[in-house]
């Protein structure tokens, strides 16, 4: 298997899914070794099989299932992924949590979605740094537009997700000069709305009738404040990943990347309002 990243080994959590899912196929599709991550035990076979249906062998690839709540779950994946390929190359932060499952309090929610989103995220760097400084490997952040510009939805759930991802936003920018004196760099991706099941995972009934929770609903109203039309497709963002992580573009660090059709300058003009 030839390809941009052969013989590299990229982690990218938050991988049986989605954005995740897409990421890590595009990786191994150029020769990467590649760690894959999740907690629904279905969804991550589901994503194991898929690779290697797609050509790519049993012996590049790594399982690892877990909460990113669990400090366990990190050391693991970094452990393991020595104990197997014996380095990291690229670190690729994607799993988040948009609310806590089931029945949970304010201050609940909160506690869960910032260890998830934002703990974890400074863990795994944490963790990963002093190998990435052998392999002078890189870190991708996913985070979100909603860091940068209000949330669309209401509500304490949107208000904390949106608190996270602008705290990992601060994270990368500030944390990138200390890094790069290691050789080691770091960037974020901030998705606008994409389709797929981030949004109503672990939410269900609670969610059903918001912007989160519906899909139909959110595609309409996509529809009218995104200049391009539409949600965007988890394959539209791989040109970016593929860019950052390349050794190509080693004056590129501590960025954010936003690519969300255009919705965070979105604003109504004068023939859209009815006076």
């Amino acid at each position: 298997m030839m390809g941009r990243f052969k013989n590299k080994v990229v982690i990218v959590t938050g991988s049986s899914g989605g954005i995740g899912k897409a990421v890590i196929h595009a990786f191994a599709k150029e020769g990467a070794y590649v760690v894959l991550h999740g907690v629904n035990t279905e969804r991550l076979n589901a994503a194991e099989k898929s690779l290697l249906e797609a050509g790519t062998p049993q012996s590049r690839i790594l399982k690892v299932q877990g909460e990113l709540t669990n400090d366990a779950t990190h050391d693991r994946i970094i452990n393991e992924t020595i104990a197997r390929f014996c380095k990291i190359d690229v670190l690729i932060n994607n799993a988040g949590a948009y609310q806590k499952p089931g029945a949970a309090s304010a201050i609940e929610n909160f506690d869960y979605v910032f260890s998830t989103n934002v703990r974890a995220v400074f863990r795994l760097v944490e963790l990963a740094t002093p190998h990435l400084a052998k392999t002078k490997g890189n870190i991708i952040n996913v985070s979100s537009i909603v860091g940068l510009a209000k949330n669309l939805e209401a509500g304490t759930e949107s208000l904390v997700y949106a608190m996270t991802k602008a705290a990992v936003d601060r994270y990368t920018k500030n944390v990138n000069q200390s890094l790069m004196k290691k050789g080691v760099r770091i960037n974020n991706i901030n998705p606008g709305p994409f389709d797929s099941n981030f949004g109503t995972r672990g939410v269900g009934e609670v969610k059903k009738d918001t912007v989160v929770g519906n899909k139909d609903f959110m595609e309409k109203l996509m529809a009218k404040v995104i200049p391009a039309g539409r949600l965007g497709q988890p394959e539209e963002l791989i040109p970016a990943f593929l860019l950052l992580a390349d050794k190509k573009s080693s004056f590129i660090t501590g960025s954010i990347w936003v690519i969300d059709g255009g919705l965070s300058t979105w604003a109504p003009e004068a023939t859209d309002l009815k006076l």
